[in-house]
């Protein structure tokens, strides 16, 4: 070996005035992997020279890392350390960051063992320089480019960039705004030939070639019918001849604001401003005005009502001798007034206090009706709300008394409600192996819709745990059947523990529940009850599975709650958390499982401070009784 290495040393000797007049940063190491030679243009690119150190530490000690600047570089993949190996190595960029380089150095390195007659490895060679300002330059023309391709395609215009060809031009690219208007139709004929999309418009062509010949802006103001629908639009287009061969067309919209500039002359600025929705029709009916109102309440654009009768907004609430004794109050010459019950674009109905009156000219002879309506929909959804809400809370006094009496154990629960309902519920369900269902649940949202999905829910979970002794399969039942009920945007959370007295076992399944905790007689957690599954009424075939059961003993307790507790925020909008319900129910294990359980709720209260509580806080204690 060491003969090798003499060997390697005089042939290295003899080159080394060569080596170090390069421009290229040179490293040369023997077979063991011990640097030989380092020129100082590689000791200026590396921050370091010469250093006696194994390869191992080749990458901490200069500072090696992949071009990301974040991932270390393994010193055995190395260039150097691979070529060590027989290989040979091109091009491989490595980023040089250390205390000499601070700033960092990109450097583009080959690398080739060193091979005697017989091929046997003495060494290997690096060649390498720095290329930091090409990437440099690299990112920022990325960087610039992106940004410029970004505010192309978010101008608020739309806007068309076409190619000139031999005797055409082609499209190549639009904008964000161009793909709207179009409805997504220009998407299709990206590559479309000038002369075939604009064959009936020959005037549009030539301003083409007179933009390009010219090499001046070229502007057009007409009426042109987009051919994605059909409609008919006012344009304003310029055309913006960029070098060497593109031709920039920007299409501004102005039929709304020539609509616009119309309407001002018939309005005041009241009543463009007022929050109530006004229109005009003619003396036939007709819509010929509509304020912002109207749209803004209504759904309905200015092009889907001009020209049409208001019978567009009729709910089908009123019937034929209410619109007729309007018609013969209004023909008479009289202002109608009255509460009507209208309907939106979108199927929503609305209540107005609305009043129309007969416009005269100097004649006296009608030519409009003006009609000025008040929705009033809050109002009277604040009356069906409060009665609603009524009707819930009697559904959820009904069903939220559940007691329980079980020898050997201390079992309660508790709602307090954060509005009149409540979304969450508890539940004791007696099952007929003489074990005992312990349910907490919280149903998405408030007043009569989620009290009757909590009355249905409770009813079936009633009806399984007859017949299934399984929680799983219970909630496999349960969730079936709540999927055909609810609404996409509406969900339950239940957690279901089947406890067996006779065996001091429990065992439970949670649909996306918050985690339920088993405390053991020292107040220390001996399982997390976490949730096994997805909430109720979001995939119909979903599976769950039964969590770890768990074996109770003497002062055992289980804590369940709803995120009521969890998530309550003090006036720093720090939550209260699971850690602080958990440490109550340790400090009172003694108590009982009443007591227990309005401890947690003083105790959130007390943290709240200055804040209400946002959510129903419920919680339920089974405790078994210390013997």
């Amino acid at each position: 070996m060491h003969d090798n290495v003499r060997v390697l040393n005089q042939e290295i000797e003899t080159h080394l005035s060569i080596l170090d007049s390069l421009a290229e940063g040179i490293i040369i190491a023997d077979s063991n992997g011990q640097f030989l030679y380092f020129n100082s243009v590689a000791a200026k690119i590396l921050g370091l020279g010469l250093q006696n150190i194994p390869v191992s530490e080749w990458s901490s000690v200069y500072g090696c890392f992949y071009p990301d600047n974040l991932t270390p570089f393994p010193s055995d993949q190395l260039p150097l350390a691979r070529a060590l190996r027989g290989e040979k190595v091109s091009d491989q960029v490595v980023f040089i960051k250390n205390p000499n380089r601070p700033e960092g150095a990109y450097i583009n390195i080959s690398a080739n063992p060193i091979k005697n007659g017989d091929e046997f490895i003495r060494g290997g060679v690096v060649i390498f320089h720095d290329i930091s300002e090409t990437v440099r330059t690299e990112k920022l023309l990325k960087a610039s480019k992106e940004r410029i391709t970004a505010q192309f395609k978010g101008f608020p215009i739309p806007t068309y960039v076409w190619q000139r060809t031999v005797d055409d031009f082609v499209l190549i690219d639009y904008n964000n705004a161009a793909n709207i208007i179009t409805k997504g139709w220009i998407k299709n004929h990206v590559g479309a030939k000038l002369s075939a999309m604009y064959t009936a418009s020959p005037e549009i062509v030539d301003d083409f070639f007179k933009c390009y010949h010219e090499k001046n802006i070229v502007k057009r103001e007409f009426v042109y019918h987009l051919r994605s629908t059909g409609e008919a639009r006012d344009l304003i287009v310029s055309y913006v001849y960029i070098q060497p061969d593109l031709i920039m067309v920007h299409a501004e919209d102005c039929t709304e604001r020539k609509k616009a500039e119309s309407e001002l002359k018939k309005l005041v600025n009241a009543v463009e401003q007022t929050a109530d929705i006004v229109f005009i029709t003619n003396q036939n009916g007709v819509i010929d005005y509509i304020n912002p109102a109207f749209t803004q309440i209504t759904g309905y654009e200015r092009d889907e009502v001009m020209g049409r009768k208001p019978g567009m907004l009729r709910s089908g609430k009123h019937d034929h001798l209410f619109y007729k004794n309007m018609w013969n109050t209004l023909q008479n010459g009289e202002p109608f007034m009255d509460t009507i019950i209208n309907m939106k674009k979108n199927g929503e109905l609305f209540w107005c206090e609305q009043t129309i009156t007969p416009i005269r000219d100097p004649q006296g002879e009608i030519t409009h009706y003006v009609s000025v309506a008040k929705d009033v929909t809050q109002l009277k959804e604040k009356q069906e709300m409060e009665l609603q809400l009524s009707i819930a809370q009697k559904i959820q006094q009904r069903i939220s008394r559940a007691t329980i009496s079980l020898p050997g154990f201390d079992i309660a629960g508790k709602t307090h409600a954060a509005v009149h309902t409540s979304g969450d519920f508890y539940d004791f369900i007696t099952m007929p192996d003489g074990c005992v269902g312990l349910v907490i649940a919280d149903v998405c949202g408030k007043g009569i819709g989620p009290a009757l999905i909590m009355a249905e829910t409770r009813a079936f979970l009633r009806a399984f745990a007859r017949l299934e002794s399984d929680p799983a399969v219970i909630l496999d039942r349960l969730n079936v059947e709540l999927f055909a009920d609810l609404e996409e945007t509406q969900f339950v959370t239940l957690i279901f523990a089947r406890l067996d007295p006779q065996n001091k076992m429990i065992q439970y399944a949670s649909a996306g529940h918050g985690t339920a905790y088993l405390l053991n007689d020292r107040g220390e957690v001996d399982l997390e009850m976490e949730s096994t599954g997805i909430p109720l009424g979001y995939i119909k075939d979903w599976k769950y599975v039964n969590g770890p059961s768990a074996t109770l003993s003497s002062g055992s307790v289980v804590l369940f709650m709803t995120d009521g507790i969890s998530e309550a925020m003090d006036t720093q909008e720090n939550e209260f958390g699971d850690h602080h319900a958990v440490d109550i129910v340790r400090q009172n294990r003694s108590r009982s499982a009443a007591e227990i359980i309005e401890c947690i709720y003083q105790g959130v209260i007390e943290f709240a401070d200055e804040n209400q509580p946002l959510d129903d806080i419920t919680s339920v204690i089974c405790k078994m009784i210390a013997e």
